[in-house]
């Protein structure tokens, strides 16, 4: 009798032992379940967050109201170069064909640059207004290349504070004839024709070819963008070159107004001005134009007149 009861209470022991050992394996099994649910909801939704940072970005998603219209923001807010103006202008396609987009706000940061850059998206802007509308603000700075480029929008609105003007030409032009002495590197090169080379990075520019690169160069240049600005702002040349002269100017100084700039406002209350323009009910939508460059600064030395030229600025 005591045998059987022994042998009861060691079978009692073993199944109790057993249910507790798999009660472990399900409560493990239940945990690393929910823990695989919750790392694949964790992913999925960093991949939701990135993309619709994505399509912010873009443009495609972000701000939406309940109607359709749109206003594009293009923030030209580097130096005005060939492969920067193309990308504007690229975008500005896209938005003249999408009619969602009822007109532009152009804000104007740029301290110049290229002078065919400058007139090609001069000349694009003025063509563009013959289908959608452009609004100009300069918020910092539109000097020289910035500025011919802002004077394509009538009215020119500014930051009272902003920098505008800076009308002229610059070719700079480093002399490294000492310093290759030093480190015995010596200019060779061959060539066909009295102004051929006229610039050498090794030599200091002689009056001769000083006087070629400036009539042939750096005064046509001028004039061009005189002349364009005066016909842009529907001013006479005169009025243009009296502020043409390389200075800068704060936007609200009296002797520019009416000639280099329409008015001062602030940004609110350009946006504010669109807005009732179109019944308050748009969206303004950043149009992303390139990624952020590095801040750190690129230095280059160069040493031939190709160089030379692509440094070429209206400053």
């Amino acid at each position: 009798m005591q045998e059987n009861i022994e042998h009861e209470r060691r079978l009692f022991e073993q199944k109790e032992q057993l249910h507790k050992t798999e009660l472990k394996a399900l409560k493990r099994q239940i945990f690393v379940s929910n823990l695989k649910a919750w790392i694949v909801g964790l992913i999925l939704l960093m991949e939701i967050f990135f993309i619709v940072s994505f399509l912010k970005k873009s443009g495609v998603v972000g701000e939406e109201t309940l109607t359709n219209d749109k206003i594009a923001v293009i923030r030209y807010n580097k130096e005005v170069t060939e492969d920067f103006t193309t990308k504007v202008m690229e975008e500005l396609d896209k938005i003249r064909d999408d009619e969602s987009f009822k007109s532009v706000l152009f804000i104007m940061g740029s301290p110049g640059g290229s002078p065919t850059a400058s007139e090609e998206l001069s000349e694009y802007l003025k063509e563009f207004q013959k289908d959608k509308n452009i609004t100009m603000y300069v918020d910092s700075i539109a000097a020289s290349g910035g500025y011919y480029i802002a004077s394509a929008v009538k009215p020119l609105i500014a930051n009272k504070n902003a920098i505008v003007g800076s009308i002229g030409v610059i070719m700079p032009h480093y002399n490294l004839g000492e310093l290759a002495k030093k480190v015995g590197v010596e200019e060779d090169f061959m060539a066909a024709g009295e102004f051929k080379k006229p610039i050498s990075f090794f030599a200091k520019i002689d009056d001769k070819n000083r006087k070629y690169m400036t009539e042939h160069l750096l005064k046509p240049t001028y004039e061009n963008f005189v002349s364009s600005v005066a016909k842009n702002r529907g001013v006479s040349k005169e009025q243009i070159l009296k502020v043409a002269d390389g200075k800068i100017y704060i936007a609200n100084v009296p002797e520019i107004k009416g000639v280099l700039v329409d008015e001062v406002s602030s940004l609110y209350k350009v946006k504010k001005m669109i807005r009732k323009a179109y019944g308050n009910d748009v969206t303004f939508v950043d149009v992303e134009l390139d990624k952020e460059s590095s801040f750190l600064p690129q230095v280059k030395v160069d040493i031939d007149l190709k160089t030379a030229l692509s440094k070429f600025k209206m400053e």
